[in-house]
């Protein structure tokens, strides 16, 4: 199996893809500091964690692209690699949206706010499961490894 995009014998996209992760991940968390203390700081320093995450993450699914590209026809691990990727853009698309409902790092009012933190917790769920396929697939199914010790 071909190992795909990789920067110095190491998979690329496992590297890139734990920065976006936090990034966005911990956006919500921020918000929901905000709205208990009542300070603007921690919804500027989610709105920037989201802005920071949709930038790397666009690199880490270019990397990914490159992993899933060399996936070989047919090989149980497709599928799989398949909801990884769709699940991933769709979180980052969620995030994205959530972005824009903001309008800028300043905290968001009334309905916005709500949207916002409801774009984040989806987007936080669909992050987890998208999280837990490429897990899976190094793990189960050992792409992008070296040695491949899969359970098929």
């Amino acid at each position: 199996m071909a190992k795909g995009l990789r920067v110095l014998g190491h998979p690329l996209h496992a590297v890139l893809s734990d920065f976006p992760l936090a990034l966005l991940g911990t956006s919500l968390l921020w918000d929901a500091v905000g709205c208990w203390r009542g300070e603007s700081l921690w919804w500027a320093i989610s709105f920037w964690n989201i802005a920071a995450g949709l930038a790397v993450a666009l690199v880490a699914a270019m990397a990914g692209a490159a992993d899933y590209g060399a996936i070989e026809q047919g090989h149980r691990a497709q599928k799989l690699a398949t909801n990884h990727m769709i699940l991933m853009l769709l979180a980052v698309s969620l995030y994205g949206a959530s972005l824009l409902v903001r309008g800028g790092p300043a905290a968001p009012t009334g309905g916005s706010r709500a949207a916002a933190m409801a774009l984040e917790a989806v987007g936080l769920i669909l992050l987890v499961a998208g999280g837990w396929c490429g897990g899976h697939l190094v793990f189960h199914y050992g792409i992008g490894r070296d040695e491949t010790t899969s359970r098929e």
